[in-house]
Parts: C-alpha cells; sequence; structure tokens
C-alpha cells in the first residue's frame, strides 16, 4: 500500500469506529429502561452492504457476546427485505432461528444510501427488558419450545420510508410488559442508527464511496493478516476437548459438549462434533450464538489492538452439526441459550485452544445463578430487574495474571450498575456485595475471588431463579484447579433460608423476602503450587484466601496467621501434592 492509501485507510476506519461509539453513547444517554443505560446490556455496529453480503466494518465495545451474533441477525433481515430496502426504513428482528441468539436480544437495523443504493447498515442489539411470553423478563425455565420462551419478531419494517408504522408498534408494545420502557428503548435505538447515517453521509462527502469502500478492503484485509499471523504461530494439529452442560432445567443432566479445534496453517476449524443432541429445555444454542461464543473465545486469544471487523471472522470455520445442543432444529427452546450453553461453548473452545496456544488462554466465565425478578411499583406500573449484581464475579486467571475485577471478558462492555441507582430504580436494597474468601480457582495464576450478594424485596415480586455451574464449574487451564460452584438461595422475610438446586419456577415472594447469590470465582491457570509463596501471603492478607485454604489448595503452610511462610513444611507440603497429581488441591 502506498502511504496515502495508508492514511485514508486509517482516515475512514477512525470515522466508523467514531461512528459506532457515538451510537452507543446515543443509547446510553436516551433509553429509557435500565439495562440499556446503567447496564448497557447492547451493542452497536456499522456493516458495509455490496452485492447481497453484509460485512461488519466497525464495532464500539458492548456485550461481548453479540459480537457475531450482530452479523447473522443483519444478514438474514436483508434477506428478507433484499429487493425492498428504501431511505427511511428501520428493520426490527429478534428471530432466534432466522440469525438470533435468544428472543430478547433485539437488532434496530437502518440502511443508509449512497447512488440510490443501500451501502451501509448501522445497527443496534439490545437486551430488552421483557419479550412478551408467559414468564416476565424473557427467561422461562419452564419452556418446552420457542413459543413458550417469548414473542418471536421476525424482520419487519418497523418504518417504512420514514413512516413509523403505528400498527406493528402496536403489536409489539401490546406484547411487552414494560410499555414505557419498550417505547423509550426503540427510539433511542433507531436515534443511534440516525446519528450514524449523518456521520458516514459526512464520511462519504469527503472520500466518496470508491474512496471508502477501498480504505475498508484495506482494513479487513489488514485484520485479516493480523489474525492469521497469530493463528499461524500455533502448531498445526487437532485439538479435543469437552466440558458438560450441569442440566437442561427438564431433568437431562451432564449435557456433553464436544469440540475439536483443528490448525492447519493460518486456518482455524472448530467442529462441535460428538456433542449431544438437541434437549428439551431452554439450554439449546442457536447456530449464531454458537458461532458468537466461539469468536469470543477467539476474540480473547488475539491481541486487543486488533481491531473486531469481517476480518476476524475469515480464518475461522465453524462445525456445528443439525440436531445438536449447539445447533438444534426448530422449534426447540433457546431462551437461556445466551448464558447456557453459551458459556460452555466457549469453555470447550479455549480448552481446545489450550493445547495449542496455552499461553493465550484463560479468562472464562459465565456460568450465570441467573435469577430474574419482577413486580409493580406503588402506581400500579409493573418492573423487571436482572438482578445484575447477583450475577458478578469469578474472571479467570490467564497467563501472566490473576483474574480480575467482577464481570468476566464474555460480558465487556456491560457495566455494573450503580448500587444506589437500582434502589431508586427498583423496591430493592442491595444489602451486600463483596469478594468471598475461598471461593476463587487456585493456581500458578489464580482466579478472581467469587462475590457474595444479597438483594432485599422491599415489595412483593415473583422470581424465576435458576443455577448452574454448580455440577461443572468454571475449569481452570493448563494445570490450574476449577472454581467452586455457584450457589442461590431464596430467604423468607423471617430468615428462612431456602436453597436452590436447580430452579425456583415464579416463586411468589412477599415484600422483606431476599436472594442470596454466592457467584462463585473462576478458575486458575497453571498448578497452584508453582504459585510463589510470597503471593500466597498477599491473597491471605487480602482477605482473597485463608491460611487454611493456602495450605489446602496451594502447599504453603503459614506461621503467624498468615503473616510469615513455613518453608519446611511448605517445601514438604508441596512436594508432597506434586506427587500425588493435579487432583491434590481439589
Amino acid at each position: 500500500m502506498l502511504g496515502s492509501e495508508i492514511i485514508r485507510a486509517r482516515v475512514v476506519a477512525g470515522a466508523f469506529d467514531t461512528a459506532a461509539e457515538e451510537m452507543s453513547a446515543t443509547v446510553t444517554r436516551t433509553a429509557r429502561s435500565p439495562i440499556f443505560n446503567e447496564a448497557h446490556d447492547f451493542t452497536t455496529g456499522i456493516f458495509d452492504f455490496h452485492d447481497g453480503k453484509a460485512r461488519l466494518i466497525a464495532q464500539a465495545p458492548g456485550c461481548t457476546l453479540h459480537l457475531y451474533a450482530i452479523c447473522s441477525a443483519v444478514q438474514a433481515a436483508l434477506e428478507a427485505f433484499r429487493n425492498d430496502l428504501h431511505p427511511g426504513d428501520v428493520i426490527l428482528a429478534s428471530d432466534p432461528f432466522h440469525g438470533g441468539t435468544h428472543i430478547p436480544d433485539n437488532c434496530i437495523i437502518l440502511p443508509v444510501f449512497a447512488d440510490r443504493k443501500p451501502v451501509f447498515i448501522p445497527v443496534v442489539r439490545a437486551h430488552f427488558a421483557d419479550s412478551g411470553g408467559p414468564v416476565a423478563g424473557g427467561y422461562n425455565p419452564a419452556a418446552r419450545d420457542i413459543w413458550q420462551d417469548g414473542v418471536i419478531v421476525p424482520p419487519l419494517k418497523l418504518y417504512r420510508k420514514g413512516e413509523r408504522r403505528q400498527d406493528i408498534l402496536d403489536l409489539i408494545i401490546a406484547n411487552n410488559r414494560v410499555e414505557q420502557w419498550l417505547i423509550g428503548d426503540l427510539a433511542a435505538m433507531r436515534g443511534a442508527c440516525l446519528t450514524a447515517e449523518k456521520s458516514i453521509t459526512r464520511l462519504l462527502d469527503r472520500v466518496g464511496l470508491a474512496g471508502t469502500r477501498a480504505a475498508i478492503e484495506d482494513n479487513i484485509a489488514y485484520v485479516e493478516r493480523r489474525v492469521r499471523a497469530e493463528i499461524e504461530s500455533w502448531p498445526d494439529g487437532d485439538y479435543a476437548a469437552e466440558t458438560f452442560v450441569d442440566h437442561d432445567y427438564q431433568g437431562d443432566h451432564d449435557i456433553r459438549i464436544a469440540c475439536t479445534v483443528r490448525v492447519r496453517g493460518s486456518d482455524l476449524t472448530f467442529d462441535f462434533t460428538g456433542t449431544d443432541p438437541e434437549v428439551d429445555g431452554f439450554v439449546n444454542s442457536t447456530l449464531a450464538n454458537t458461532l458468537s461464543f466461539v469468536f469470543v473465545a477467539i476474540a480473547s486469544c488475539i491481541d486487543e489492538d486488533v481491531t473486531v471487523n469481517e476480518g476476524y471472522i475469515a480464518p475461522v470455520t465453524v462445525i456445528a452439526p443439525e440436531g445438536t445442543i449447539v445447533n438444534p432444529r426448530h422449534p426447540k427452546p433457546v431462551g437461556n441459550c445466551t448464558c447456557i450453553c453459551g458459556a460452555e461453548i466457549a469453555e470447550v473452545a479455549l480448552l481446545a485452544l489450550s493445547q495449542c496456544a496455552p499461553t493465550r488462554v484463560g479468562v472464562n466465565c459465565h456460568k450465570l445463578p441467573l435469577a430474574y425478578s419482577s413486580g409493580k411499583y406503588e402506581d400500579g406500573k409493573p418492573w423487571i430487574s436482572l438482578n445484575f449484581h447477583g450475577y458478578t464475579g469469578g474472571a479467570g486467571a490467564a497467563y501472566g495474571t490473576d483474574g480480575w475485577g467482577l464481570y468476566p471478558p464474555l460480558m465487556t462492555g456491560v457495566i455494573l450498575p450503580s448500587i444506589e441507582m437500582n434502589e431508586l430504580q427498583y423496591p430493592i436494597r442491595i444489602e451486600r456485595h463483596e469478594y468471598h474468601p475461598d471461593t476463587e480457582g487456585p493456581g500458578r495464576w489464580r482466579g478472581a475471588p467469587g462475590v457474595s450478594t444479597r438483594i432485599r424485596f422491599l415489595a412483593p415480586s415473583i422470581t424465576n431463579a435458576m443455577l448452574a455451574g454448580v455440577r461443572h464449574p468454571t475449569k481452570g487451564f493448563c494445570g490450574g484447579d476449577d472454581g467452586p460452584p455457584n450457589a442461590l438461595t431464596l430467604s423468607a422475610p423471617d430468615g428462612t433460608r431456602s436453597p436452590v438446586t436447580e430452579v425456583a419456577y415464579n416463586r411468589a415472594l412477599p415484600a422483606g423476602s431476599a436472594i442470596e447469590f454466592l457467584r462463585a470465582g473462576g478458575g486458575g491457570w497453571g498448578p497452584a503450587t508453582d504459585r510463589p509463596a510470597g503471593e500466597v501471603l498477599a491473597d491471605i492478607a487480602n482477605g482473597c484466601i485463608t491460611p487454611d485454604r493456602a495450605a489446602l489448595a496451594y502447599g504453603v503452610v503459614s506461621r503467624s496467621g498468615g503473616r510469615e511462610v513455613d518453608e519446611k513444611a511448605t517445601e514438604i507440603r508441596r512436594a508432597s501434592m506434586r506427587a500425588a497429581g493435579p487432583s491434590a488441591s481439589n
């Protein structure tokens, strides 16, 4: 490339990145639901559209698990209206079996025209607070088919040639419990796309369509070269792994997800042949969701300065046999797929990659103890809460770093809502939200500790509580230990505690009741006996672990309440643990 072409490519890339970030800021600042304006559970992106193919060219930091699913949804929507796109059109879609994940994730898609043709597509993909169906909030653990997950929205035009289709909007509103939030959120999403349209038009006026497209080709080619260079540094071979889903909430347990990673030069294939068949419960993963979690795993293995665009996707092939839990047939339910089995898809992909790229893997943790609550304000209007604070905790370790923070990389871009704002927006009090000692996955680099949370409801509520990550907690990597199990408990006003073993369906909770979460810590990386004793003592001093945990899991025997190492006892203990093998520290 000539110097002028390189400069043009970077200018155009920066312009589209900025437009995507402006979209994100627009949604955050104008949306009504706390899921949007507080938790930031959405993603914005921009696609080019040429010869019937939509390609991702820019994406703002958002909910990482939307990474690839946004691509599938856009392509499906554009195919539905291939010969019927006009300036001012706005498409809405949330069909899991046509490019979607689960029904609550909706896309707003707006074509931008040049030379009388649709050439660019700004998109917002966001998790709606409600999506109709039998259960408030869209997570129905009793679902036996897709219709019991919620109201499916196939690609349809919410606006046609700039005119709102009121009948369509009325239909959407009639099937949603939180009308006041939905209207504002849809307007925020459309407003974000219109903001991007203005930015794109300015860019085209400055650079021209031909120049802009040439720059896009250069940017996509550059990203592909960077990703291929990383893959090519891994040894060729076939690398197999397996992991398991605890259960499907319908009685099926220990559901196997198998993955073989094939590295051939700079090409990478993820083959899920051998995965268990689709199940009756709502943990099946649509193909778009499976692809998205695979690419989340890949993204965690590539340098963070590599921009995510279509070039990221080109070197990778995914084989997901139809009729399995990672590619179910219609009408199997999929409502929980962005949690379970999405977490296990990313996990098994990383376990396989750990055999050829060990220093690149880790940090996966997404097996949520999910509890969705709803009720009514004093004025009778409904509220729905995801209880976001209960899901935080337990990012796993990676080579060279302990697990850190609250949200794992699978949730990067999602923001932990302010406790004070949550208490203003809902009739709740968050009485506890803190790290819990001895809940990390031990390793040379340890996982982040788990988080203990108690949310008390000041008004009557209904809760669907869904526990996962107990029989099969978050995995450690490269000799690191697994994280411990999650726990979830419902507490009555008098303090009576009812542990949730798998699911509590539509549980009515009187005012004064509480949900208590223990979101367990992430897995470790590398053998725990290789962790320097000084770092173990620092963990004791910081309250991450107790002296007993230090001795049992890390082989570090301490004195003086954990302030000094007993060198001789530690040497003996660690030698015994190494001789016994990996299970000695579990």
